[in-house]
């Protein structure tokens, strides 16, 4: 009987402990509070407060220049008292990105809402450095360094290497300090583990916060006697984004240097699989690291195989092959630029503003996009011989007439069923853009320089430019951009810029063409343009823009005449 209350006794004992040590089974949400993203012109740092219950087992963040993140990068945060830091490096600026929080306490990960912010180059706080390569591998010490090219506008306290044996390290793990302010330093990192690898980047901090180089990755020397062989490196191949008729990118990242230097990295391409760099290739630097390439003088309508490559001593090695395919040429009548509307779909837009001629009943496009009719569109009529650019109630075959079937919803159609005479001169060719997708082009899309509107005067004519999603910033230096509160002199452009160097670069212009409100208004100050119509009532959704504004969804009677852009889906 004692043998068996003793086994008893032992057992409620152990179970009790047991119970005592069991791991917290709920996750409970993160709160967080005080969130600043600091960023230099090539890296950002994200601080933010955490108030959490129980312990954290870990934080990541996920960044990414899509809101989809379909391609993205992981940051493994540092996580310090009530505080959480990630950093994130070779950015772009003046470009979006994207980022959401992922934690657990090891029962369950969850996943924060998705936040973002912009990189504005005009607006960095953070110093930009630059990661030297880790030369001098002997046995358990390195040599490595960085150059501090900009100090945000705070004087730099600190700066140096960082490195441990996991990616992406930060001065929270084992770092030099080697001076301060701007400029080249040389930085020796010691009491390495040989025959192991090391990743390592350069660091500056000011007093809004620390930023980092590019991270660069080494093995450290066996037996004390030096670097290991060299092999050639590795690298892989990124997605191929922004494509159009004549133009691509893509890129790569180095992720070893393969024991030696990387002098040359870049993408290749041929029409045959496989390309090497005996084919056409880009030149993107040297080192490891990610980098874009971009792919010009291709032909239309045509598939292409791409692979990144990396060349250090051992040779010239690639990534995985992957193919795409380019865009036909423009439609006739179209405006050689691609503008995303959706996730999935792109869109030409037409040379200008629709226009109509009631004597001949014929359709077409303004010979010039900053062209519009002005006050001659009050003299609409089944015999006026000039031509009209406001169009309002009664069907789009019908002009004319801008009182019928007012109270016939089914009536109004789509301007686009009718033949352009320099459209193609076919019925259904092109379409009015929707009020969803307005608002996708002004709000949401990507575009390679960040940059999607911008308010201007083009040859004495006010409006609003559109840039198409592959525009470079080299093509023309336009201020204020997706500023929507900016006046129209916020970009004064020459005829001979807008032909040459926008227009032929594929940026499309919205005349500020007034609009028809029972009388005729606004000419050269407001810019109203149709939604395509839903069929349902007498009221359509419109754009308009002005001096300090800009709208999407502000809903008009049909029977009033304003400005049709008409567009073209891509193929």
């Amino acid at each position: 009987m004692k043998k068996i209350t003793i086994i008893l006794l032992i057992f409620s004992a152990l179970v009790f402990t047991t119970c005592k040590k069991m791991p917290e089974l709920k996750v409970y949400e993160l709160n967080l509070a005080n969130e600043n993203v600091a960023y230099s012109q090539t890296s950002a740092e994200i601080t933010v407060d955490y108030e959490y219950p129980t312990q954290l087992q870990y934080v990541n963040v996920t960044m990414s220049r899509s809101n989809y993140f379909d391609y993205s990068f992981v940051a493994r945060a540092e996580v310090k008292d009530s505080l959480i830091i990630a950093n994130f490096v070779d950015l772009q600026t003046d470009k979006n990105y994207y980022y959401k929080f992922e934690y657990s306490n090891g029962v369950n990960v969850v996943t924060s809402d998705v936040r973002s912010f912009y990189l504005d180059a005009a607006n960095v706080t953070l110093p930009t450095v630059i990661t030297m390569e880790v030369h001098e591998v002997q046995g358990n010490t390195a040599v490595g360094g960085g150059e501090i090219i900009d100090d945000g506008g705070y004087y730099v306290t600190a700066r140096g290497v960082c490195w441990a044996t996991h990616r992406n390290p930060t001065i929270f793990d084992r770092c030099t300090t080697d001076g301060m302010n701007t400029g080249n330093y040389t930085s020796t990192m010691t009491d390495l583990e040989e025959n192991t690898v090391y990743y390592v980047r350069a660091y500056a901090i000011n007093e809004k916060g620390t930023s980092y180089g590019t991270e660069y990755s080494f093995e450290a020397g066996a037996g004390g006697g030096g670097g290991s062989t060299i092999t050639q490196p590795t690298v892989t191949t990124t997605g191929v984004t922004y494509i159009t008729q004549n133009t691509a990118v893509c890129g790569g990242n180095v992720t070893s240097n393969g024991g030696g230097q990387v002098t040359a990295r870049g993408v290749c391409w041929s029409t045959n699989e496989n390309p090497t760099i005996s084919n056409s290739h880009t030149t993107n630097g040297t080192g490891t690291g990610s980098f874009t390439s971009n792919l010009t003088g291709l032909t239309e309508n045509t598939t292409y195989y791409v692979r990144a490559y990396a060349t250090n001593e051992a040779g010239t090695s690639y990534g995985i092959n992957r193919s795409f395919t380019t865009y036909p040429a423009a439609p006739a009548g179209a405006i050689n630029g691609l503008f995303s509307v959706s996730a999935t779909k792109k869109i030409y837009f037409s040379q200008g503003n629709l226009q109509y001629q009631a004597s001949t009943n014929t359709w077409r496009f303004a010979e010039n996009q900053y062209d519009f009719i002005g006050e001659d569109n009050t003299n609409i009529s089944s015999t006026y011989s000039g031509w009209i650019d406001l169009f309002g109630g009664g069907t789009g075959d019908n002009p004319t007439n801008h009182s019928q079937d007012v109270n016939d919803y089914s009536t109004f159609t789509d301007w686009g069923n009718n033949a352009i005479s320099n459209g193609g001169n076919t019925p259904n060719q092109w379409r009015t853009l929707k009020e969803t997708e307005w608002v996708y082009v002004f709000n949401t899309r990507n575009t390679i320089s960040g940059i999607r509107y911008a308010k201007a005067t083009v040859n004495g004519i006010n409006g609003m430019i559109l840039v198409p999603d592959e525009w470079s910033s080299s093509y023309y230096s336009l201020r204020s951009t997706n500023n929507s509160e900016v006046d129209f002199s916020s970009n004064t452009i020459s005829l001979s810029d807008w032909t040459t160097r926008l227009e032929a670069n594929g940026a499309v212009f919205l005349p500020a063409a007034g609009s028809r409100l029972g009388t005729f208004v606004t000419v050269n100050s407001f810019g109203y343009y149709w939604s395509a119509p839903s069929g349902s009532t007498n009221n359509e959704y419109t754009m308009y823009f002005y001096n300090g504004g800009l709208s999407i969804s502000m809903s008009l009677d049909r029977t009033n005449g304003l400005s049709v852009h008409l567009v073209r889906d891509a193929e």
